[in-house]
């Protein structure tokens, strides 16, 4: 038996597969998405296993069925709450909403869980299972252009790769917290991006913001980072409450100093290679590391105009990238030409320098790579 503290049942349903093998109840819940789904995962993952429902429609956008996730429940909820403000584990959703971020992140894909449409044991006596009506609407995407803005995000994967998420009952609960807040919050983006490009490079960029913010934790306390960045505030603070002040002060405003550095060195130490398939060198960006400090910068700019002054991310960041041909991967510039003019807004090229499809690449692979980093999967 482990010790349940509450709000990431996912985490700790986990943790009990590990002491109990013998599960109190299983659900079945469909999941959503517009990938093209192959293999699947019956050992590996427990609790938690994929079903292929092998769909048949492929199309980019084409939303479906595709997936059934079983759970094994083994862990109860059963906890009890004062009468207090208690957040640090919120996330805004349940389990099945936790292992659907999870999916999404790992195999970089469109993914949304349903209602339970079946159950077995618990209340249910019936050895085949007692289906159960959705209650929800299945999700949608809402395209704006015909050309999908993502189109790196329709592809094929394969749900036997998800057995390296197995690894994540090793690592410390509040690690998991900030993953799970990451991968919802990318995952949340992929769904937006379609029809409100601008809001998803907002939650792309807080996404690494939200993991970048516990690495920057585990890496040196609250109060060694407040002492270094502000220690004329640390020195008044001990001298007018003392190490108690400085705790309290530290915990509240740490998480916002030196965001731009913390942003730029948490991308740059996760950074993944470059991708197989590119377009020609001069429709490239340079995966310098001097080059990609510069287009972090320019990005965490322009989250900042967005979030603080009201000025959306530049439209021609959020337009879809042209294919130059057959043989080579999508354009990865913001523009192409020396300057761009639309909807009473000017930019050079230099401003606008990458666009959301080569950028989601970077989010994607920056994530599942501290994510392995969290559970020492080489």
């Amino acid at each position: 038996m482990v010790e349940n503290t509450g709000g990431v049942l996912s985490y700790w349903n986990l943790k009990e597969f590990a002491c109990s093998k013998s599960p109190k109840s299983i659900s079945e819940y469909p999941l959503f998405t517009d990938a093209h789904v192959t293999g699947e995962l019956k050992e590996g993952f427990e609790p938690y296993y994929f079903i292929n429902m092998i769909a048949t429609s492929h199309n980019p956008g084409d939303v479906r069925e595709s997936i059934i996730l079983r759970i094994g429940w083994h862990v109860k909820d059963n906890r009890t709450f004062g009468v207090k403000t208690e957040t640090s584990k919120y996330h805004g959703g349940g389990l099945t909403d936790e292992i659907a971020a999870l999916v999404s992140l790992k195999l970089g894909i469109r993914l949304k869980a349903g209602d339970e449409t079946r159950i077995f044991g618990g209340y249910s006596d019936d050895p085949l299972g007692t289906p159960r009506a959705s209650v929800t609407q299945p999700p949608k995407l809402m395209p704006r252009n015909k050309q999908l803005i993502l189109p790196s995000v329709f592809k094929t994967v394969n749900l036997s790769e998800l057995a390296e998420l197995k690894s994540l009952e090793n690592v410390q609960e509040k690690q998991y917290v900030a993953l799970i807040r990451a991968a919802r919050l990318y995952q949340d983006a992929l769904w937006v991006v379609e029809s409100e490009p601008a809001l998803a490079w907002i939650m792309l960029i807080s996404a690494i913001e939200v993991a970048a913010n516990q690495q920057s934790l585990e890496d040196a306390t609250p109060e060694k980072k407040l002492e270094e960045l502000k220690p004329e505030l640390a020195k008044l603070l001990i001298e007018n409450g003392g190490n108690k002040l400085l705790s309290e002060v530290a915990m509240e405003i740490t998480s916002s100093l030196g965001a731009t550095n913390k942003f730029i060195k948490f991308c740059l130490l996760f950074m993944p290679e470059p991708p197989m398939e590119r377009p020609p060198e001069w429709a490239q960006i340079s995966w310098s590391k001097k080059s990609l400090k510069k287009i972090l910068n320019k990005l965490y700019g322009y989250r900042s105009d967005a979030l603080h002054g009201g000025t959306p991310f530049p439209e021609p960041m959020c337009r879809p990238p042209e294919k130059i041909s057959k043989e080579h991967g999508f354009t990865e510039k913001g523009s192409m030409g020396l300057a761009t003019h639309t909807l009473g807004g000017s930019w050079k090229s230099d401003d606008i320098p990458i666009n959301i499809n080569i950028f989601n690449y970077m989010v994607n692979g920056i994530l599942n790579n501290w994510c392995k980093s969290l559970t020492n999967i080489s």
